[in-house]
């Protein structure tokens, strides 16, 4: 079975072609007005700038000044109202061929679902940054790190609209689908110390977090069946999950992706079940747990909580381009970890609170031990299999996203197409590339490099790729030249007050953490 992407000629399917037509005319009237010598090519070339001035200058004067604050996109420069509007849908088609028992082929559109490219989403989110998340909120208290969480989700959430916004201008810009987050990045920055900065901070933050689920996957399996072993654990992990992600089909890995979804929501029903019942709510509340001043130190655990940005151009391509669809994807994928992270904080806080004393400096407790040592009796041996169950599933469903970021970003790199003959020759060095460096470090590293490398990774790894690049770059292609075409209209409102709000508060927090980690520890 293989998928093909094709821009069938009905009113559903032609959006691709539309864009990337007005996209190409533009650059080559371009090229022909830059090439055009001699005294004829001098007026004409002086002719289009004069044209460029006086159609900028017809864009400002139909603007107010709360318009142009704003930062209001004039519909003129959309060169496919249609597809905004919702007439036609989405961008393009997504046909599957199946070969049939009597040997034809048959083709059958295959649009995505909003469910699965939500659960993808959530399932991605849910990962080691749930596991750190107590240690991080502890010395914080319940409510403060719930303000916090519930800032992180706004921040995370738009940070995903962006990023979706991006995917869509580019793909109707070059009509292919399947564009990366690092295309995204050398694409619109160009080939800058920006574009420079971004890359390696994606595959640092990205390797970090495999090494965490590696590392912490890799213990529950010891735990089980050979109980202190070095490196064991995480062999058998790294293998099952190599093994499964090399060899599974699409529509098969979004299938079994959504059945570890709900497995991980149902192990965490049942721990907030029986977690409840030993929690201190009273002390959960009160104001002497409560500080507000910390919160701060945990925004990195926080943000890192909610990544699945990596996915998002995955989403887009699975739902066709269709504006309505990302939007509820990733707005509902991210709204039930959000929820899950409130409950768990609450749960896990309610059952140490109290308890930790010291032991919340330094080297972050393990939260499995925490809400483990919260029972007795037979519940704390239940509860102790769903919090390991729960833990080992959210990784897994973690470590899909994760792949599939890492597997775009190398063919972003590597100039290599996502299917097809040169994809299936370079398929085992780029799973090599993506399995062998995390199992090596988190076999040889032990708990401290978990924790450090979570800390690191949220407080700048983060901050860098989906706090500040995304809304510098949506500045740029908005409002760096005001007559240029867009494919797609803003998916997140009030404009250039969003994404001023993103840059300060993204800023602010990476000038904290760099004064923590550095000067604050002198």
């Amino acid at each position: 079975m293989a998928l093909a992407f094709n821009t069938i000629r009905n009113a559903g399917s032609t959006t691709v072609g539309c864009c990337s037509s007005n996209y190409r005319q533009t650059s080559s009237s371009s090229i022909l007005n830059s090439n055009t010598g001699g005294k004829d090519g001098t007026e004409t070339t002086s002719k289009t700038n004069t044209n460029n001035l006086l159609e900028e200058e017809r864009v400002r004067s139909e603007l107010s000044t709360t318009d142009i604050i704003l930062g209001r996109i004039d519909e003129q420069r959309i060169v496919f109202p249609e597809l905004n509007s919702g007439e036609v849908p989405r961008m393009f088609s997504t046909l599957e061929y199946i070969e049939e028992d009597d040997g034809m082929i048959k083709a059958k559109h295959n649009s995505g679902s909003i469910l699965g490219s939500a659960a993808l989403v959530a399932g991605t989110a849910i990962g080691a940054g749930i596991l750190a998340l107590p240690s991080a909120t502890a010395a914080t208290g319940f409510i403060p790190s719930s303000i916090g969480l519930s800032i992180a989700w706004v921040y995370m959430t738009m940070s995903g609209l962006f990023i979706a916004e991006l995917s869509l201008n580019r793909l109707g810009e070059t009509g292919r689908p399947g564009i990366g987050l690092l295309d995204l990045y050398k694409s619109i920055l160009g080939n800058n110390w920006l574009s420079l900065l971004g890359s390696v901070a994606y595959f640092f933050l990205h390797y970090a977090i495999m090494i965490a689920y590696f590392s912490q996957g890799g213990t529950n399996i010891s735990n089980i069946l050979l109980p202190g072993s070095n490196g064991f654990g995480q062999t058998i992990f790294a293998s099952v999950m190599c093994l499964v992600l090399y060899n599974a089909k699409s529509l098969t890995m979004e299938r079994l992706n959504n059945a570890l979804v709900l497995a991980v929501f149902t192990s965490f029903l049942g721990i907030l079940i029986f977690g409840i019942r030993t929690a201190d709510l009273g002390a959960l509340v009160a104001p002497e747990n409560q500080h507000l001043n910390e919160v701060w130190t945990a925004f990195p655990i926080l943000f890192l909580s909610m990544v699945y940005q990596n996915i998002v151009p995955t989403v887009v391509e699975q739902l066709e381009g269709d504006r309505k669809k990302i939007t509820t994807a990733i707005v509902g994928g991210t709204s039930l970890p959000f929820l899950m992270l409130l409950a768990w904080n609450g749960v896990i806080l309610g059952n140490v609170v109290g308890k930790l004393g010291n032991g919340i400096e330094g080297m972050p407790t393990d939260p499995v031990a925490l809400l483990q040592q919260a029972s007795g009796g037979s519940e704390a041996a239940l509860l102790g299999t769903l919090v390991s169950s729960f833990s080992e599933l959210a990784i897994i469903t973690s470590v899909i996203g994760m792949v599939y970021g890492l597997l775009d970003a190398w063919t972003d790199v590597l100039n290599l197409p996502n299917e097809g003959p040169t994809y299936e020759k370079w398929k085992p060095a780029l799973f090599a590339a993506i399995f062998l460096p995390p199992l090596l470090f988190s076999s040889l590293g032990g708990a401290d490099v978990f924790y450090k490398a979570l800390d690191y990774g949220g407080a700048f790894g983060i901050s860098t790729l989906f706090l500040v690049l995304p809304p510098i770059m949506i500045w740029k292609v908005r409002y760096n030249d005001t007559t240029a075409p867009l494919t797609m209209k803003p998916l997140v409102p009030f404009g250039k007050i969003s994404l001023s709000a993103m840059l300060l508060a993204s800023s602010a927090l990476i000038l904290q953490q760099t004064y923590e980690k550095t000067i604050g520890t002198i």
